[in-house]
């Protein structure tokens, strides 16, 4: 029996690391998508701190995975996943995770950057097919939305509680000093956001 010497030498290394790393405690997410440092980063400002991130072909040492993403998907990826293609690995496995039921998020569609220039009718085909992969699973990244928001402005307007409501917040917090106008309030009542000041 011949035993390859770099093979072994190999398969010892891998399970000597493996043991030598330490078991991480985060969830596993997987990014359909080949590993590059734009990105990666675009992935973890968008998703935080909080997953070990593993890209498409890469070993993952997690049993499941508890979020797939996508960071853009293109137009002609668009149009081929709503009649149920997909052209190439990542999109043939992106297709395989739906079909297995898992949501997969989406940070950036693609015909969004000819929202000035595409004719009518064919932004909308690409927002009906939105429509239609959202359907499958596939849903745009929605972030944490922030339960109170903090300003530093001393006066508070209309605007600053309208772009509040606007990011999701149900509650402004401002300054003691602060001068909040009789527009600010009317807008906090028809918005739903309280507005506290900090001690």
């Amino acid at each position: 029996m011949s035993v390859d010497i770099n093979e072994l030498v190999q398969s010892i290394a891998t399970e000597v690391l493996k043991q030598l790393k330490p078991e991480s405690k985060k969830a596993c997410a997987l990014v359909l998508a080949e590993r590059d440092c734009l990105v990666a980063e675009k992935v973890r400002n968008s998703f935080g701190d909080e997953y070990e991130y593993y890209f498409f072909g890469e070993e993952a040492h997690c049993v499941e995975f508890s979020r797939f993403i996508v960071p853009s998907l293109c137009v002609c990826e668009m149009s081929d996943l709503a009649v149920g293609k997909a052209n190439g690995k990542i999109m043939t496995e992106l297709l395989r995770q739906l079909l297995l039921g898992h949501t997969v998020e989406v940070l950036s569609f693609g015909y969004e950057d000819y929202s000035q220039t595409a004719p009518g009718p064919l932004y909308a085909l690409y927002q009906e097919h939105e429509k239609t992969l959202r359907g499958f699973g596939l849903k745009r990244f929605q972030p944490k939305v922030p339960e109170s928001l903090k300003v530093r402005e001393s006066l508070i307007t209309g605007k600053v509680v309208s772009d509040a409501a606007g990011r999701g917040a149900k509650e402004l917090v401002v300054l003691p000093s602060a001068r909040v106008t009789p527009l600010a309030e009317e807008a906090a009542k028809e918005l739903n956001v309280n507005i506290s000041k900090t001690l």
